[in-house]
């Protein structure tokens, strides 16, 4: 199995600066809380705070997730989002002249003996690359996924959709205020022999599948 972590930045090498941020931690046996974790994050706020609020929600996940007391990989994954949430909102409240609408998606993967578990909030999309085809794996928290269910009721058509000037605007981040929407998986996803899964930020989302499989073939990080 391999897992992948797709770094934006030689994607779309023309932007000076990235807020996007990443880390991976191999988890002490000891722990049983799996064997590796992956994370990442993409900052939004303005670049400066933006990048800042990525790396405190990589670096704060990974410090606290085999600190925190928990039963559970799942329950361990949800004590550490809200535990870096609660860090995002001190830094906000430190300096809010600097910080006010700082955030980011989070997206952070356990691999484990019995499988995948993963929480996400935001439109970080977690893949599978499962026999020559992609599969997304947890929800996207932007509001293309409500046009989407829109779209399918009958209310709009996939054209208005497609054009809609918020399609891209997040209906749930990391901001240290209340998580709109969090989305964990309670069972672990059996991952078979050849799978690879995919971390990304949404920069990847204007690849085609196509596109995605030659990136997973060039082997950005190979874990």
């Amino acid at each position: 199995m391999g897992a992948w972590l797709h770094d934006e930045n030689r994607a779309q090498g023309s932007r000076a600066r990235q807020e996007d941020d990443y880390g991976v931690f191999e988890l002490p046996p000891q722990l049983e809380a799996g064997e590796l974790l992956l994370v990442l994050a993409d900052g939004m706020g303005g670049e400066q705070a933006g990048a800042f609020a990525s790396a405190l929600a990589v670096r704060g996940f990974i410090g606290a997730y085999d600190l925190l007391p928990a039963v559970t990989i799942p329950e361990r994954l949800e004590r550490t989002l809200h535990h870096v949430n609660g860090q995002m909102a001190l830094e906000v409240a430190g300096d809010p002249e600097h910080l006010h609408g700082m955030g980011c998606t989070l997206l952070a993967v356990v691999l484990a003996e019995e499988g995948l578990y993963w929480i996400s909030v935001g439109d970080s999309p977690l893949w599978l690359w499962r026999r020559g085809r992609l599969h997304r794996l947890n929800q996207d928290h932007a509001y293309r996924s409500v046009l989407a269910e829109r779209v399918s009721a009958g209310e709009m058509s996939a054209e208005e959709a497609a054009c809609h000037p918020d399609r891209n605007a997040l209906i749930s981040a990391v901001t240290g205020e209340e998580l709109e929407l969090i989305d964990v998986s309670r069972q672990p996803f059996a991952l078979k022999p050849n799978d690879q899964i995919l971390l990304a930020s949404d920069g990847i989302l204007t690849l085609s599948e196509r596109e995605i499989g030659t990136v997973l073939k060039l082997s950005l990080i190979h874990i």
